[in-house]
């Protein structure tokens, strides 16, 4: 952002690198112009728009399959300054609803966690220690659940 190197440019970085691993998009990308950059897209899509958000590859395959319809507007909201940017709105068959609750819960913990990490003031973002804490009650929270017992083991992704 041009200011000095710190370690809350550090969690910056750290924010919006999990939210591109979760959204499956980057900064970069074409629709981030007027305005909108990863942070607010992620942001004012929660947490209705989840699975509008979240990379595909990450939900369950029932919600894959349901979102194939997709029909994508431009709307105008405001963001946090109230300036006026345009956002794409996906109008589509799928929404948070075919999502499980616990699914739900831990992917909005997590993009929660991250949309604090990469707020725009240096002061306003969550340290690094509380980040870790978060995510290791939303770890354990998930595995307590046994969600994970559907998803391929490492050794299965890497074809062993």
């Amino acid at each position: 952002m041009g200011g000095e190197v710190s370690t809350e440019g550090d969690v910056y970085s750290y924010g919006v690198l999990v939210l591109e691993m979760f959204t499956g998009r980057s900064p970069t990308d074409d629709m981030f112009k007027d305005g909108l950059n990863l942070h607010y897209f992620v942001k004012m899509a929660l947490p209705k728009r989840l699975a509008q958000v979240v990379d595909p590859m990450l939900l369950p395959r029932e919600v894959e399959e349901l979102g194939v319809a997709i029909v994508v507007m431009m709307a105008t909201e405001k963001d946090d300054s109230d300036n006026e940017i345009e956002v794409e709105e996906a109008n589509n068959i799928e929404d948070s609803m075919h999502i499980d609750v616990d699914t739900q819960k831990c992917l909005l913990s997590i993009l929660n966690i991250e949309i604090l990490c990469s707020l725009e003031s240096p002061k306003e973002r969550m340290c690094m220690e509380e980040v870790i804490k978060e995510l290791k009650l939303i770890k354990s929270a998930f595995v307590s659940l046994g969600m994970h017992r559907d998803r391929p083991s490492r050794a299965q992704v890497r074809g062993i």
